[in-house]
């Protein structure tokens, strides 16, 4: 089974080591699915759980930021722990951390425990994600930015059956929290798979240093590389976009007036047009450097996505999302690549120094700062401010990661 799912997600095609086979390769591989199903259901359906729960939008801002906080002190620890220890036991403690929060969303009865269940979340990607990237790019080192583009289409494709889901159970009229737990129980059914999969170790260092001393090290190196810094603050830039993908369900709901089933389509239709744009891009790697497909997507970015907060009309955003999503889908996975490749050895410390950007409070914020000057004004000067600064940085990073790989 995971011989004939390697073929079909063109694996053979990449330049692999040996240390990982096929069925290690395609469950690390979805693991970002697992994750961006998980949350795309939670994100999905705040809108039905913020009517159900009676929940303001400054609580909605406190569960994504549990999320993110509690991540910030989970993600460090697990950063450094994956150059350290065994990555099986970190990637099966993130899906069981999965399965349990969307069981507790299900079940949740008021806003104390929906926060419950978002701070687990928090305990979940850690160890899942960042694992799995780590794993990856670690074992496909001649094609990092092919990898990185394979995993982030699982990922969007997880993040499609999101919405897809929750727009037929609105139609058919099928209670949310049913599918929140039967999210859970698969969450948990991979976590059995992967508990019993063979994983490598990361690689041995120094008898004489010890895992504190080795801690220290890693992050000291990946600080004061300055080859590698543009890279790093880029992919922390643009993770600080992520309230607005947080919101945006919220924002179509309250700014726009759409139904729930309405945000589903819109949020499927926006993460289709994304995977396609992926598809191409993996094409693109193949042969070519990232580093124009990053500027595009800056410029694109900061064009589209003001013309789609503006423009009338539920049919309009629709379609208009469709393209501001195709433009903007590389600019993620590329510079999340180079960020864990750019210090060869240390993708977990890189992964422990970006995870302290969860310790700002940018999801609360987010929400009161939307509470002040509305959703519509604080979405669009985030998305300005962070996409010009990351264009800044790319265009005077190094480019020297590997863009193309030999057939094997």
């Amino acid at each position: 089974m995971f011989s004939r799912s390697a073929a079909v997600l063109g694996l053979r095609a990449l330049e692999r080591r040996d240390h990982l086979d096929d069925r290690a390769t395609v469950l690390t591989l979805f693991a970002r699915f697992t994750d961006e199903l998980c949350s795309g259901l939670l994100v999905v359906l705040m809108p039905t759980l913020r009517r159900r729960l009676g929940l303001s939008v400054q609580q909605v801002g406190w569960c994504f930021q549990a999320m993110y906080s509690v991540g910030a002190l989970v993600e460090p620890v697990t950063g450094v722990l994956i150059d350290l220890v065994r990555r099986r036991p970190l990637l099966v403690a993130g899906a069981t951390a999965w399965g349990a929060a969307l069981l507790l969303a299900a079940g949740a009865g008021g806003f104390g425990w929906l926060l419950a269940a978002c701070a687990l979340v928090g305990v979940a990607y850690g160890p899942l994600a960042n694992t799995a990237d780590v794993v990856l790019v670690e074992a496909h080192p001649d094609a990092v930015e092919r990898i990185a583009s394979r995993s982030t289409a699982l990922d969007t494709l997880g993040a499609l059956l999101a919405p897809g889901a929750v727009a037929l159970a609105a139609w058919a009229g099928v209670d949310e929290r049913l599918l929140l737990a039967g999210a859970g129980v698969g969450a948990l059914g991979y976590a059995w798979l992967l508990a019993g999969t063979a994983l490598p170790a990361p690689a041995p260092r120094p008898e004489q240093v010890t895992r504190r001393a080795e801690l220290l090290l890693g992050i000291r190196e990946v600080i004061a590389d300055r080859r590698a810094r543009p890279w790093i603050v880029a992919l922390v830039l643009v993770e600080m976009l992520d309230p607005l993908e947080a919101f945006e369900p919220v924002w179509l709901a309250d700014v726009v007036g759409a139904s729930q089933s309405r945000v589903a389509v819109h949020v499927a239709v926006g993460t289709a047009a994304s995977l396609a744009a992926l598809v191409g891009l993996d094409r693109w790697l193949e042969f070519h450097d990232g580093r124009p497909v990053l500027v595009i997507a800056c410029l694109g970015s900061m064009v589209l996505f003001p013309a789609w907060l503006w423009v009338p009309g539920f049919g309009a955003k629709l379609a208009l999302v469709v393209v501001r999503e195709a433009a903007t889908a590389p600019l993620w996975p590329i510079v999340h690549a180079r960020a864990l490749a750019a210090v060869p050895g240390r993708g977990g410390a890189v992964t422990a120094v970006t995870a302290a950007l969860g310790l700002l409070p940018l999801h609360a914020g987010f929400g009161w700062l939307a509470g002040r000057i509305g959703l519509t004004s604080s979405m669009l000067w985030l998305q300005l401010a962070v996409t010009a600064t990351v264009l800044s940085l790319v265009r005077r990073a190094p480019s020297d990661a590997p863009v193309a790989t030999t057939e094997r």
